[in-house]
């Protein structure tokens, strides 16, 4: 009875485990596929940017054009500063979490089970003397 139960425990945190990674894949996988869109986006703006610069010297709109496109991108540029600090920030708190500290937390358990067992030995030990 006890096994079953112990069966079908770990095969509910199996499957939860198993639902959560695939659906932090299925994050970054997204991210990955947005940052590459993104990128080609940028790419095409470079271009009509690069044949803007040569008509602004002729072209007055285009010039007032091209000043208001750069006020855009230095504020996409903030915007991208911006979900890189909170990105990086979100690594470093999960590093805390999950990293030395973990390692900490359990090296700490382990020192106080050794400690457990060398306090039941001693009092065994005091029990086997004094009963003989």
């Amino acid at each position: 009875m006890a096994d079953a139960l112990i069966s079908v425990l770990v095969e509910k945190l199996g499957s939860m485990a198993l639902e959560r990674i695939e659906e932090e894949v299925r994050l970054v996988l997204d991210v990955k596929k947005e940052i590459e869109e993104f990128t080609g986006n940028l790419e095409a703006i470079q271009a009509v940017l690069e044949d803007a610069e040569q008509r602004q010297v002729k072209d007055a709109s285009v010039r007032n054009w091209l000043d208001k496109l750069k006020e855009v991108s230095y504020k996409m540029v903030d915007v991208v500063d911006e979900w890189n600090s909170e990105s990086l920030k979100q690594q470093v708190e999960k590093q805390e979490r999950e990293g030395p500290e973990g390692g900490k937390a359990l090296a700490i358990q382990k020192q106080k089970k050794k400690k457990k067992k060398k306090k039941k030995k001693i009092n065994k030990d005091k029990h086997i003397s004094f009963n003989t």
